[in-house]
């Protein structure tokens, strides 16, 4: 049934008038006003999805002169931003209740605007209307340097670098040329969150750019004045200027193209005269691609793998999904190191759950994984070791993550290790996965757990599991469970080893039910040593 005509009835008896000619075939377009409680009414357009899947948009016709000219949730033409984005909730079975909770909301957040209020907000929707060409801001020390700035050939994105060899592996694409791009640099802090103008925006000049900063942060103006004058009087073609706000921690950029445009014969004009205020400046959106920032930003806050020597061993069906999710969280990077070990090959029976596919098949499982892991995070240092672990020097690891499900080296892993420890495994036919780690001499070890298996006392699930295997002909046997499993196991050794760089309180033995159809056994807990284990107690 198309609702659209009670829509239509009640926006007219609220006051709305139908525009004609409609101006959008997917949209009602009407003019009304919207009443504020204490701020009067503004004349308003409403737009009103057909389909009544999109939200509301209202712009305001008549926006009242004495607005002061940065204004939250209003947009230089008159739009204005009632709801953040993905908050509103549609409710398609209620569409003339939608369109009035929306217009309610949209006079609650206009009334608090006309107020001089919501100020605050502002620097959150600043980057909605500082629309410019991406450039990546690929700076790992955050004090002070030298810093360049290069182009990619085939998208015209700038890249802004303190090491241009790092990014240039980063950027790096069949067909592409990365060319540095020629212009002076200068980095400015601002104490001011970033905010929109109500007119003469986005600016196109140099003027305009100095005449908006005035409005924010007077000193901010200044310093981005004299850079700009010093590289015209240097006769540099253009300047990059990059903002850092350092209430909000956000960069914003813009560059000064074709300073020299105006530069008159007589160069005795003094600085009143500098004919620098009408240059073109074009605005660039900053985002960041620093290592720091790629593996931080997910779990702000908290330690990264970034620093730590890393050793992998097993890069099968779990150590392959993890081996992923620690590069991620910063595992190679920041002078770090992550080891992969495994002296298996890629077949075709292991497609249906790894994480690398037919594109390396029949390759070393672990030299595949870490060119993959290279190609996406391809300035971290991942170090493949095709060779049975018990041939690899495991010394000097921060940690060692036993992803290999094998119980018999879990015990030789206990005896040869080091440092801390981390074992993670399937139990049974996907019926449940779990992690222990032993990082201190208190905490019982693989060993005391499967002894203590073996007694029927912290066991995963009541009255334990038992492995089915499968298998044909010379494939050799295997434990049948789909990769969700293999995923869940690789998320809980990441929750452990988070926990262990962050040096978080977390139970030593971790389990997670996988197959619901079984009883939980074992609360995750720290179990003690086992008195006579032949591995730890030795």
């Amino acid at each position: 049934m198309d609702a659209m005509p009670e829509v239509l009835r009640h926006m007219t008896g609220w006051g709305f008038t139908k525009v004609d000619p409609q101006l959008n075939a997917g949209w009602l377009v009407m003019t009304g006003e919207l009443s504020t409680a204490t701020q009067g009414v503004v004349q308003c357009e409403v737009w009103i999805d057909r389909l009544f899947e999109r939200p509301l948009k209202l712009w305001l016709t008549g926006v009242p002169k004495a607005l002061p000219r940065l204004v939250p949730h209003l947009s230089p033409d008159g739009y204005l931003c009632y709801a953040a984005p993905g908050t509103e909730v549609i409710d398609i079975f209620d569409p003339v209740g939608q369109t009035r909770t929306s217009l309610l909301q949209a006079a609650e957040v206009l009334e608090l605007v006309l107020a001089g209020k919501m100020k605050e907000d502002l620097q959150e929707e600043f980057f909605v209307y500082w629309d410019g060409i991406y450039c990546f801001h690929d700076i790992e020390r955050r004090t002070s340097g030298l810093v360049e700035m290069l182009q990619l050939s085939d998208t015209k994105m700038y890249v802004l670098t303190d090491d241009v060899a790092r990014s240039r592996l980063k950027f790096a694409r069949a067909g592409r040329t990365i060319k540095k791009f020629p212009a002076n640099i200068a980095m400015i802090t601002s104490s001011a969150a970033p905010r929109p103008l109500q007119e003469n925006w986005p600016p196109k000049t140099v003027g305009q750019i100095l005449d908006w900063q005035h409005e924010m942060d007077d000193a901010c103006k200044r310093k981005i004045r004299d850079k700009i004058i010093a590289a015209y009087r240097e006769e540099v073609g253009g300047i990059l200027i990059v903002i850092e706000s350092e209430k909000t921690g956000y960069s914003y950029g813009f560059i000064v193209h074709d300073l020299q445009r105006n530069r008159p014969d007589d160069q005795r004009s003094t600085d009143q005269r500098l004919p620098i205020f009408d240059c073109p400046v074009q605005p660039l959106q900053m985002l960041r691609l620093d290592d720091k920032y790629l593996s931080e930003r997910n779990i702000p806050g908290q330690a990264t793998f970034s620093g730590r020597r890393i050793g992998l061993i097993g890069c099968g069906t779990i150590g392959s999904f993890l081996a992923e999710m620690l590069v991620k969280a910063g595992a190679g990077a920041g002078g770090g190191e992550f080891l992969l070990i495994d002296n298996d090959i890629l077949m075709p029976q292991n497609l249906g759950r790894h994480r690398l596919g037919f594109n390396n098949l029949f390759r070393e499982k672990a030299v595949a994984l870490a060119d993959e892991l290279k190609a996406s995070m391809p300035t971290a240092k991942v170090c493949a070791f095709a060779s049975d672990a018990k041939d690899v020097c495991l010394g000097g690891l921060d940690l060692i993550i036993d992803a290999t499900g094998e119980e018999s080296f879990g015990h030789w892993l206990v005896k040869a290790a080091s440092c801390p420890t981390l074992h993670v495994w399937i139990e049974g036919a996907g019926v449940a996965v779990r992690s222990l780690i032993k990082q201190r001499a208190e905490q019982g070890c693989y060993r005391c757990l499967t002894d203590a298996n073996s007694q029927g006392s912290l066991l995963s699930v009541v009255g334990g599991v038992q492995p089915i295997f499968s298998g044909q002909g010379c494939e050799g046997l295997y434990v049948p469970f789909p990769a969700s499993v293999s995923i869940q196991a690789a998320a809980l050794a990441l929750d452990t080893a988070l926990a262990w760089v962050g040096d978080k309180p977390w139970p030593s033995l971790s389990t997670r039910l996988t197959d619901h159809s079984y009883e939980p056994a074992t609360p995750d807990c720290s179990p003690l040593p086992h008195l006579e284990c032949p591995a730890c107690r030795s």
